[in-house]
């Protein structure tokens, strides 16, 4: 289901692609900023093009907001030389603020652009570096997407590189997001939200600005009911220093169907956390350095498989299951020098250890429930690890390990609560 999920995704993109092709056939090259172009901004470029012409922007810094309207569809705007064209924030930005908008066109593509604030004030000066809403679509590639910010950097809850759709307005859309760098934002990194809105957020390296008082950040976020496919991306640094709150690497918020594959997640308040989200498929996926836990299902998830990750080295717990959250299934996961447990389920059933999920073949050293969790086949015994590295039941922890745990406990119980866009 989970490879399903991203080549339909791929597909149906694909496909209006195809369908379109006809109209390229008297595709024109328009330049921007180039010796003898007709264009001096990108929006003129937009306002004059044909369905199926390119955009070709030559290096140079463009301050302006960019919107592909519906109709202007099989556009390509591109930078001649990557990064080198830069599309920046005015000091003015007209709502929804969006340096670049796609507004109901389908199968828009961006490359290689440098779009960046920041914005003109303190608070809600700069929403969005991309936004696809009005059902359009676009494929966003090789770009650095970076200080989608207000100026001074503050806790308003603004700020997000991309953003696919919004269920608090009603609107939907679809991307292919891959390959981009989005960094320095306020708020979020990519934004996927609503039913009906989807995408493939393959190759990209997120991260925020790091430990941080003023606002709960997240890297990668699916919500309301939007399905997507997270896959080969590294995400980092979304740190919310209070710990009220919990920033997250990855988060599955209310989502539909959503797989988490083969990430490298570290350094967040909790790495992937999927709050009441049906079905999530998180496989693969290498998470390390949470200040709160590597993976958490909380909320009512239900249907969850967890499997084949390695969770290393997070403050708290390696995976963490909360009282709500059953008929999960978490299998073959490596979960090693966590500072409470490597595994965590505080539910209560008649699965796996007296909790109301399945733990199965997991490699680990400490859980709540006295190695069960930790064993083999999940009611007790060997765990089947034979690399030597410890024990299962902890007493061959090594010094470290046991004061970070410790430490975990005497701060009291943890915050796990997410910080949505």
């Amino acid at each position: 289901m989970n490879k399903k999920l991203g080549l339909s995704i791929m597909l149906a993109l694909a496909v209006s692609v195809l369908v379109s092709g006809a109209q390229k056939v008297n595709a024109a090259t328009l330049t921007v900023g180039c010796p003898g172009s007709t264009f001096p901004t990108i929006q003129s470029a937009v306002a004059a093009a044909n369905s199926g012409d390119t955009i070709l922007v030559c290096p140079g810094t463009y301050v302006e907001q960019v919107t592909i309207p519906a109709g202007k569809n099989n556009l390509t705007l591109r930078s001649k030389t990557p990064l080198a064209a830069i599309i920046k924030a005015p000091a003015v930005m007209l709502a929804p603020k969006a340096i670049v908008r796609v507004n109901g066109a389908l199968n828009i593509t961006i490359s290689a652009f440098t779009i960046t604030g920041p914005g003109s004030g303190p608070c809600d000066s700069l929403e969005y570096g991309v936004r696809v809403d009005m059902g359009g679509s676009a494929f966003i590639r090789g770009n650095h997407i970076t200080e989608i910010r207000d100026n001074p950097f503050g806790g308003c809850q603004n700020g997000v590189g991309i953003l696919v759709g919004r269920f608090s307005e009603g609107q939907t859309g679809s991307a292919l997001i891959r390959d981009n760098t989005i960094d320095k934002y306020q708020k979020g990194g990519i934004v996927v939200s609503n039913v009906g809105s989807r995408a493939g957020i393959t190759d990209n390296d997120v991260k925020g600005i790091g430990p941080t008082a003023l606002i709960a950040q997240n890297g990668i976020q699916i919500s309301s009911g939007a399905k997507a496919n997270v896959e080969d991306n590294e995400v980092s640094d979304n740190i919310y220093s209070p710990q009220t709150f919990a920033s997250a690497g990855i988060l599955l918020f209310e989502a539909g169907q959503v797989n988490v594959e083969d990430n490298r997640v570290l350094r967040n308040d909790v790495n992937i956390f999927a709050f009441n989200s049906p079905g999530p498929i998180i496989t693969a996926n290498r998470v390390s350095n949470g200040t709160f836990d590597g993976i958490d299902l909380t909320d009512g998830t239900t249907g969850a498989i967890v499997s084949h990750n390695t969770s290393r080295n997070n403050a708290a717990d390696g995976i963490f299951i909360d009282a709500a959250s059953t008929n999960n299934r978490i299998t073959n996961n490596r979960l090693r020098g966590n500072g409470l447990f490597d595994a965590e389920d505080q539910s209560v059933g008649t699965r796996s250890c007296g909790t109301g999920n399945t733990w199965a073949h997991n490699s680990c050293v400490t859980d709540n429930k006295g190695g069960c969790l930790c064993s083999q086949d999940g009611h007790g015994g060997d765990d089947g690890d034979d690399d030597g590295d410890v024990d299962h039941d902890g007493r061959g922890q090594n010094r470290a390990t046991t004061q970070s745990r410790a430490a975990a406990r005497a701060s009291g119980p943890l915050s796990r609560t997410s910080s949505p866009f």
